[in-house]
């Protein structure tokens, strides 16, 4: 870790803004609409579904239907527990050291990025349930790798703008 010791940083009461007030919605809507989408086609699917795919897409281990559930648990899961942490942002790593001078403008970036990640996070697993319907009831033949790798290059690059923010507001 880089500066001063998490128990020797600023407490600063940072309130979120409109913007991730708004991520934050989205990322609950992912979860909503994950659990929505099994609800609707729960009677349809069949008895057992994919549940690991390959690198190609193609679906290669196959499970009870009732394990698609575990997706939007994961990321209810992750939801409250990013929730929980990022109101602790004085604990977290920082690529930069903390000061009382820059510490509001790092707790701020550092929240917007774990807001940010947990949405991004939240979509990929609904995508996940989606990928796992369509292939199921036989309307896709492979799980879409190439929309996985636009949702991995995102959160990559979500990391990316977040370094290069912290950096220059050191």
């Amino acid at each position: 870790m880089t500066g001063n010791a998490p128990n020797q940083r600023p407490v600063i009461s940072l309130g979120l803004s409109p913007v991730l007030v708004a991520v934050e919605l989205l990322a609950a809507i992912a979860i909503l609409l994950a659990v929505l989408l099994i609800v609707q086609f729960w009677a349809v699917l069949p008895d057992r579904i994919p549940i690991h795919f390959g690198v190609r897409g193609l679906a290669d281990a196959w499970g009870d239907k009732v394990t698609i559930w575990i997706m939007p648990a994961v990321a209810a899961i992750i939801f409250a527990v990013l929730t929980a942490v990022s109101r602790y942002p004085h604990t977290f790593n920082y690529p930069v050291p903390i000061t009382s001078e820059n510490a509001r403008r790092q707790y701020l970036l550092g929240r917007g990025l774990l807001v940010w990640l947990k949405a991004e996070i939240c979509w990929l697993l609904a995508f996940v349930v989606r990928q796992q319907i369509l292939v199921a009831l036989g309307n896709a033949q492979r799980f879409s790798m190439e929309l996985l790798l636009g949702l991995v290059v995102l959160m990559l690059g979500t990391v990316g703008v977040y370094l290069l923010k912290a950096y220059s507001a050191r």
